[in-house]
């Protein structure tokens, strides 16, 4: 089994709380579920991500307009939008507007050499069969040469069930490594590990600890199997002090 860990940046702001000797081998870039931008642009941005993590993978998020309704509380601000009259966008509709946001997002993953994609659906995407008919139906209509997706769930998508839907499709699930509770959530049944930390957003040795034993067993159980992998990300202010709190609590095991 492979094992990858990465952060999640909103802005290249967070990058200054990096270290050359922090292993990080992926970045997602969520600023492009609000703001994508231009092809030359989101080169650039690359570019400067990869001076402080030349070997990372960097993976954008998809456009809002993929899989949020206008009701689902998304505002545009100053943001880039869709051109006039796109009809209705959100849940993988059909429509000129979906499309649009799809082939946006292509040219951020493009643009950024990366052949994947994160997708965030709102709350409002809800596991029941509408939900599901539309999301098979798009990505069925997706040509081989289209970046993969992996898919992070809202609402009342358990992680479990999320990663027995995705699996039909061929897409990985990126869930929350904690529950609200603070209990281990997600390790076994999703590939993708989302790590916010606490209140504070910071991570708590003893939580660190915790992650660092299921994580220890779930690699066990997968042995040698070369095509099961486990990418844990890192998300918020303190996202390099908590990732390394994680791999000094692996190093103890």
């Amino acid at each position: 089994m492979s094992f990858r860990l990465g952060i999640v940046i909103d802005d290249e702001t967070v990058l200054r709380g990096s270290r050359k000797r922090d292993p990080v081998d992926v970045v997602v870039l969520r600023s492009t579920f609000l703001n994508p931008p231009r092809g030359a642009a989101m080169r650039r941005t690359g570019d400067r991500i990869r001076k402080r993590h030349p070997d990372a993978t960097i993976i954008p998020y998809a456009w809002h307009y993929l899989s949020f309704e206008a009701d689902d509380g998304i505002t545009v601000g100053s943001n880039r939008s869709l051109g006039e009259s796109p009809g209705p966008h959100g849940h993988f509709r059909d429509t000129p507007a979906v499309e649009q946001a799809w082939e946006i997002s292509k040219i951020c993953a493009e643009a950024l050499g990366t052949t994947q994609v994160v997708v965030r659906t709102p709350t409002s995407f809800s596991p029941g069969s509408l939900a599901q008919r539309r999301m098979t139906r798009f990505l069925g209509a997706r040509p081989k040469t289209d970046p993969s997706v992996i898919w992070e769930p809202g609402g009342l998508w358990e992680p479990a069930s999320a990663a027995i839907f995705g699996a039909t499709l061929d897409v990985e699930v990126m869930a929350p490594a904690f529950s609200m509770t603070g209990h281990v959530l997600a390790v076994g049944s999703c590939n993708w590990l989302r790590v916010s930390g606490g209140k504070d957003a910071h991570l708590r040795s003893s939580h660190a600890e915790v992650l660092a034993y299921s994580l220890a067993e779930q690699i066990e159980r997968s042995g040698d199997d070369e095509h099961n992998h486990l990418t844990v990300l890192f998300d918020g202010p303190r996202a390099y002090a908590n990732l390394r709190a994680l791999v000094q609590a692996i190093a103890f095991i």
